[in-house]
């Protein structure tokens, strides 16, 4: 047979007039297949005789017989007369052989069903393309899907195989190897190989016995041909290795829940659950078409976070939504809320989640397994290597070597390196799977986990803290292993990563003490971090609940904190309140630490609330305080808040001299925040008196300290800052992008008059670009914030602006009602910059109105105060205002009042200078230049 069809293809390649190397390329098959083909030294394979073929572009009757005799059969010429007409035989001789040629086809039917997945499905076409080459080592091109059982990783495969199938004409074989198949063996390497060579079509009576002998005739049949082999439900590199390939040109794809570590030369494709909207489109698919009140988006979005976007359990949400028309998402989604029986719902006639997942469990060797039991007792979601450490009672290396385990079998997945998490409906079943163990032994590891976040959370929130209370420092060495919180930045990270953790701990434990402490040690974390109202709720129960256990001190603590998070947030009274009964409390326990501490408080809520002289006498007798108990860190605080508190009062000077010595301090001490709240002040108060680079720099050096901190607040307030100076000096795309990142930022923490301030510095913005309508609306949102929260102050600054606004809008007449309002806030809280700048505005209103001499009177005023005051901008504003409003007779003094005033400006860098050179050059008639 092999040497008659050896012949048969020389003489239709010469007939061709073509050589070996030209038939090669235009069929696909190597010049040293076709020599030994037609040599008669290798038995014709049909995917190479069809693709000969096809290179020769033989005609039906030629093709018949080059099959023919490959096949060692009469071709249609040589057979007997056939009932059928001529050419009714000849196509259905054609047929059967195309059929014989194109080799097994065993691929599961595609789903319909199928969703999402397009960049996976990307990638895995992409490997296919490179099966004719190989790899760059020349081997078969394989790729491992891997997942958690559910995950999808059967119907992607399959879904890419009917894609791509059709480059791989040779054959498309498929094999269970039941690794996880319930109730059934893993196949073996063996076994599996029959199976494949049967596919094959190679008859039992050839088939050797051996793992090896079957390896290689395996390796044989496949050789130059162009096959797919899809590889399901694998469990070891060892059990795919002998049903490899051993020659490029097919595809190998292989599922499997391990990643398959031993086959190096692998590409590897990890599945994760599918996104939010693929989820959700998945569920409505599996359900059908239903009844119109079957569920809104949001009823829906809830049902695929329930069923944790895994696709099986989708799947078996949908079907019972399909076959019980009654039912909505809404209902089932309340069905599967509680947790404990969850898993019991996701299961129908022939799909169990949970024996999916105790399956996997079954693969496990027992420290794993002792492993998963005590992961159901984690009161959070993920845990880290020292976490698990404690909850085994084990060496730090034992238990990094068990979770990397877990991770490997897809029962936990790894957000962050040195993380781990365990899928909510695997942390579901975890928790079920936990009452094997035997109580005594739960408890014991649940205590020894509870104990190590206390005692790491304290060391952390000590070392975080700026604001210590009387607590003293964990006395003795950490218990081992411990994670490294010996720097503010490392004891930062740890808090910012267990903080739900940790809040997950107190509210199961039902220890009062602990949670107590645990509140304190999360004090720093809570208030870098926010939200203020989870922050004031959580130090008030621990007020509460140091009542019933008679700590006044720590209730004493907890009220300042209360009273500390409700002013951050602008809820001024109720931290009024509270401040007062944490005084009347450190006063009956004779603290004068406490007693400092809430008068530095104090201060600053009195600073917030427009009454800066309060404020200096409360910061003052704090400042005292904190001097005659020697704590350089109070002392610190305080300088910052008297430096602060004089600037509004206009001592300038003496402000500037405070923020120095405020800075000089936080540096002794190591506080980077401190030092970036003292540069953002000094950097402010430089440019408000003229000195626009060094405030510009000073405010970018702030601005990088902390974000290198991850201080989201004090983040929050430099980018409020430095953007209204780039306001200022008119870089208007720099300004919004610093004053949204400030909003985004007092929005995530809760700090409403953080987000009242920028709201403001918006609005300014937005009428400086002409969006006068938006302008309008911020700034009466940003006054509405402020009134509600007792800011007078605050209120007035955006009122002023909102009367700018409405000055631009036309409406003059609102916006002069507005400033006289606006100037008698300011001139009972006795702010002489303030007064200046609603002067200097009302004065450009007399303007509008032509009453010049109104104006000028204004204008004059402003001058003053601004003099007074050291306000080189208002001064700058007074002066062409009052450059504008002189009569035409005094012009020589109108030339000289604007050249000052541009003078200024240029040197604050303010963007005005370009109007001021303008109204300069209309005032000399073009003959002076600025």
């Amino acid at each position: 047979m092999a040497v008659e069809f050896g012949e048969l293809l020389r003489d239709l390649r010469l007939g061709a007039g073509w050589t070996q190397e030209e038939l090669a390329d235009r069929s696909g098959v190597s010049v040293h297949s076709i020599s030994m083909l037609e040599a008669g030294r290798r038995r014709p394979r049909l995917s190479s005789v069809a693709r000969l073929a096809d290179g020769l572009a033989l005609s039906a009757d030629r093709r018949e017989r080059l099959v023919a005799a490959a096949t060692d059969r009469p071709a249609a010429t040589d057979r007997p007369a056939h009932p059928a007409p001529p050419e009714t035989a000849t196509t259905a001789a054609a047929a059967a052989a195309a059929e014989a040629v194109r080799g097994p086809r065993q691929l599961p039917a595609d789903s319909r069903l199928f969703t999402g997945r397009v960049a996976e499905g990307e990638f895995l076409a992409e490997v296919a393309e490179q099966a004719p080459d190989g790899t760059e080592a020349g081997m078969v091109v394989l790729c491992v899907i891997t997942g958690m059982g559910g995950v999808g990783k059967t119907a992607l495969a399959v879904r890419t195989a009917h894609r791509v199938g059709e480059r791989f004409p040779d054959g498309q074989l498929f094999l269970d190897l039941r690794s996880h198949t319930a109730g059934l063996e893993p196949l073996g390497a063996e076994d599996a190989l029959e199976t494949l060579l049967r596919s094959l079509g190679v008859p039992a009576n050839r088939i050797p016995s051996g793992l090896t002998d079957r390896a290689a005739l395996f390796r044989a049949r496949l050789s130059g041909t162009r096959t797919l082999i899809l590889l399901d439900n694998a469990s070891s590199a060892a059990q795919v290795r002998p049903l490899l390939p051993g020659s490029t040109g097919c595809l190998v794809l292989v599922t499997g829940r391990s990643p398959l570590v031993g086959l190096d030369d692998a590409h590897l494709l990890t599945l994760d659950v599918l996104p939010e909207d693929d989820a959700v489109d998945l569920l409505r698919r599996v359900a059908g078409a239903g009844p119109a009140d079957r569920g809104e988006p949001a009823d829906f979005a809830e049902l695929a976070r329930l069923g944790g976007r895994l696709p099986l359990a989708l799947r078996i949400l949908g079907a019972r939504l399909r076959h019980r028309p009654r039912l909505t998402a809404a209902a089932l989604a309340e069905e599967l809320r509680e947790e404990r029986h969850r898993l019991a719902r996701l299961r129908d006639e022939d799909r169990d989640l949970a024996a999916l997942f105790r399956s996997s469990y079954r693969d496990l060797p027992p420290e794993e397994q002792r492993l998963l039991r005590l992961l159901g007792v984690l009161p959070g979601e993920d845990l880290e290597v020292c976490a698990a450490a404690h909850l085994l009672g084990a060496e730090r290396r034992d238990a990094e070597r068990l979770l990397e385990s877990l991770l490997g079998h897809h029962l936990l997945a790894q957000p962050a390196p040195g993380r781990y998490r365990m899928h909510d409906l695997v942390r579901a079943w975890s928790r079920t799977l936990a009452e094997e163990e035997p109580p005594a032994r739960r408890e014991i590891a649940a205590r020894r986990l509870l104990d190590h976040y206390q005692d790491t959370a304290e060391r952390a929130g000590h070392r975080l803290a700026r604001y210590r209370g009387h607590r003293p420092p964990p006395a003795g060495p950490a218990p081992r292993p411990a994670p490294d919180v010996d720097s503010p930045e490392r004891a930062r990270d740890w808090l910012r990563a267990e903080r739900h953790n940790l809040l997950a701990a107190m509210a199961r434990s039902s220890d009062p003490l602990r949670r107590s402490v645990l509140t304190a040690a999360l004090a720093p974390i809570l208030e870098l971090d926010g939200p203020r109202s989870e922050e004031a709720a959580l130090h008030l129960a621990a007020a509460e609940a140091a009542v019933g256990q008679g700590r006044p001190l720590d209730r004493a603590e907890a009220l300042w904190r209360v009273g500390r998070s409700h002013r951050l947030a602008g809820r001024f009274e109720e931290a009024a309140e509270l401040l007062a009964r944490a005084d009347r409390l450190y006063g009956e326990l004779g603290d004068p630490h406490g007693e400092a501490q809430v008068a530095w408080e104090r201060g600053r809520l009195a600073y917030q609330s427009g009454d800066p002289a309060r404020a200096v006498e409360l910061s003052g007798h704090a400042l005292a305080g904190y001097r005659r108990l020697g704590d350089p860190q109070g002392e610190a605080h305080t300088l910052w808040d008297l430096g602060r508190a004089r600037w509004l009062l206009g001592e300038n000077v003496a402000a500037e001299e405070l923020l120095d010595a405020a800075l000089a301090a936080y540096r002794a001490l190591g506080d980077r925040v401190g030092e970036a709240h003292a540069l953002g002040d000094l950097g402010h108060l430089r440019y408000a008196r003229g000195r626009a680079a060094a405030g510009a720099d000073l405010l970018e050096r702030a601005l990088a300290i902390t974000r290198e901190l991850g201080d989201r607040q004090s983040e929050a307030n430099t980018a409020w800052l430095l953007g209204r100076i780039r306001l200022l000096q008119g870089a208007h795309p720099q300004a919004r992008e610093l004053l949204d990142l400030a909003l985004a930022g007092c929005r995530e923490l809760g700090t409403r008059q953080g987000e009242a301030s920028t709201l403001s510095a918006l609005g300014e913005l937005h009428l400086a670009t002409g969006r006068t309508d938006t302008a309008i609306e911020l700034q009466r949102q940003a006054a509405a914030v402020f009134r509600a929260s007792g800011n007078p102050h605050g209120e007035a600054n955006a009122l002023h602006g909102l009367a700018l606004a409405l000055r631009t809008a036309g409406d003059r007449a609102a916006a002069t009602g507005l400033l006289h309002g606006v100037l008698e806030t300011f001139e009972a809280d006795g702010d002489p910059q303030a007064q200046a700048e609603v002067l200097n505005s009302l004065g450009l209103l007399a303007a509008d109105a032509g009453d010049l001499p109104e104006a000028l009177v204004r204008h004059r005023r402003a001058l003053d105060l601004a003099r007074r005051n050291d306000s080189p901008l208002d001064e700058a504003r007074a002066l062409l205002g009052i450059g504008h409003c002189l009569p035409p007779a005094e012009r020589p003094a109108a030339v000289a009042a604007v050249r000052r005033g541009l003078a200024l400006l240029e040197a604050a860098g303010a963007a005005e200078a370009v109007e001021a050179r303008a109204r300069l050059t209309v005032l000399t008639d073009g003959q002076e230049q600025a």
